[in-house]
């Protein structure tokens, strides 16, 4: 079975050292079957035997209709940003902690890369959110997030902000907290579950709205249709910083407001396995342990 990709890009998150040898694999096998293969500076500065000074990060997402991402979460968010509406899948090897988006061990490379190459292997999409920054009447700032949205306060003091939610333009409530956090079913087991949301699995088309610490008592996490279009308003006199993915941050000034909806262009990944949600969360989050 011929694969469905010619280009492998291979991204290494910056600052991991001593995965030269890693690194080599990698190219090694892709190039056995054929692939053309493109490495980041990152990766090509540790492995001196491919014989390359390597590429800007965002110049091998370019050119790969496969990436190879080899770090943890972080470095997946980042390589999903990277690759914006492309249909670009991601394999993602595991060189972190947790490792919810980076499935492969390094123990388990040498087969996994062998099915990779030959095709043998699923993909599985994951939405997004599209997250628009309103200042009076115009779109000021737009992306794209995998995990989640986040609006906190923009000072360093422990104080509340006020904020005003609605869904497709109908008020749901105005409240104070820490904060909002606005998740997809993948971003579920990140800060939400942390703010005490429930877990969703991917394949749901679902979103959540959890407030963090809010002031009431009647203020509880929302699970809504991934269909619908929420709106937050900063109703504070402070500012607020809205965080994206964990990565990007944009300031937020009064009156400002932040509107989610389902992006039209999910990201998607290389399944070797087929998917087992509640063994990740037993593995990595101690599920059910007793």
């Amino acid at each position: 079975m011929a694969p469905p990709w010619k280009r492998l890009g291979i991204v290494l998150k910056d600052g991991e050292v001593g995965h030269g040898q890693l690194v080599e694999y990698v190219a090694a096998v892709a190039r056995r079957h054929r692939l053309e293969v493109a490495v980041d500076r990152n990766a090509a500065a540790q492995t001196p035997a491919l014989g390359e000074s390597g590429h800007p990060q965002q110049e091998v997402i370019d050119f790969a209709d496969l990436v190879v991402v080899l770090g943890g979460d972080g470095s997946v968010l980042a390589a999903v940003r990277a690759i914006g509406d492309r249909d670009v899948p991601i394999l993602g090897i595991n060189l972190g902690q947790l490792g919810f988006l980076t499935q492969i061990h390094p123990e388990e490379i040498e087969s996994a890369l062998e099915r990779v190459a030959l095709g043998r292997v699923r993909i599985v999409e994951r939405s997004r959110l599209a997250v628009g920054v309103w200042r009076d009447a115009a779109e000021i700032e737009r992306g794209v997030v995998l995990n989640d949205a986040v609006i906190t306060k923009g000072s360093a003091l422990a104080r509340m902000i006020e904020l005003e939610m609605r869904v497709d333009r109908h008020r749901v409530a105005t409240f104070r907290s820490d904060g909002l956090i606005v998740s997809t079913p993948t971003g579920s087991t990140a800060y939400n579950l942390s703010a005490g949301g429930p877990v969703i699995e991917p394949e749901v088309s679902a979103v959540i709205v959890n407030p963090i610490c809010p002031h009431t008592l009647s203020l509880r996490p929302l699970v809504l249709p991934d269909e619908r279009r929420v709106e937050v308003e900063l109703r504070s006199p402070e500012e607020a910083t809205l965080t994206r993915d964990g990565q990007v941050a944009t300031s937020l000034l009064p009156g400002d407001r932040v509107t989610l909806e389902r992006a039209a262009h999910p990201a998607r990944f290389v399944a070797v396995a087929e998917p087992d949600p509640f063994e990740t969360l037993r593995t990595k989050l101690g599920w059910g342990s007793r």
